[in-house]
């Protein structure tokens, strides 16, 4: 009985050590974008920075032939539901981010955009985006990165 029990200490001893492991790590990086909680206010600027600034730059430019400038276009500052359609469901060469964005990362997102760089258009909420949601949003546990391509 004794190798067994020494066995199964062993096991659950290994466990906690790598679930402490992955916990540290997790909470040593800046948070991924599934892990966005609904008591979490986000700041527009950091959530756009985070998940489009990659492909449309910070400045809001593009760059051109790869990614459209959203900086006075004249389609992010048209009626909200084009946007967000295009960030749920992807366009062109634009992928879906639906199961990877919470209904605030893209609210947060897209109100950045339509703020910014000299656009005036009105704020995006999560209310607005989950009106035009299909399929099941990402859990706030979910923690996947975005990463461009």
């Amino acid at each position: 009985m004794r190798p067994i029990f020494f066995v199964a200490s062993m096991v659950v001893g290994l466990a906690a050590t790598i679930a402490a492991s992955y916990a540290m790590a997790q909470s040593t990086h800046t948070a991924t974008p599934g892990a966005v909680t609904a008591a979490t206010t986000l700041d527009p600027a950091k959530t756009f920075s985070d998940t489009c600034a990659a492909c449309h730059q910070e400045d809001g430019k593009g760059i051109p032939g790869a990614f459209p400038a959203l900086a006075g276009d004249p389609f992010v500052l048209g009626p909200m539901a084009n946007p967000i359609g295009v960030v749920l469901n992807g366009r062109a060469g634009m992928p879906t981010f639906k199961a990877d964005l919470t209904d605030d990362q893209i609210a947060a997102a897209l109100t950045h955009v339509r703020t910014s760089w000299g656009n005036k258009a009105s704020a995006v909420t999560a209310a607005d985006v989950n009106k035009l949601r299909t399929g099941d949003a990402p859990l706030a546990a979910d923690k996947k990165p975005i990463q461009a391509h």
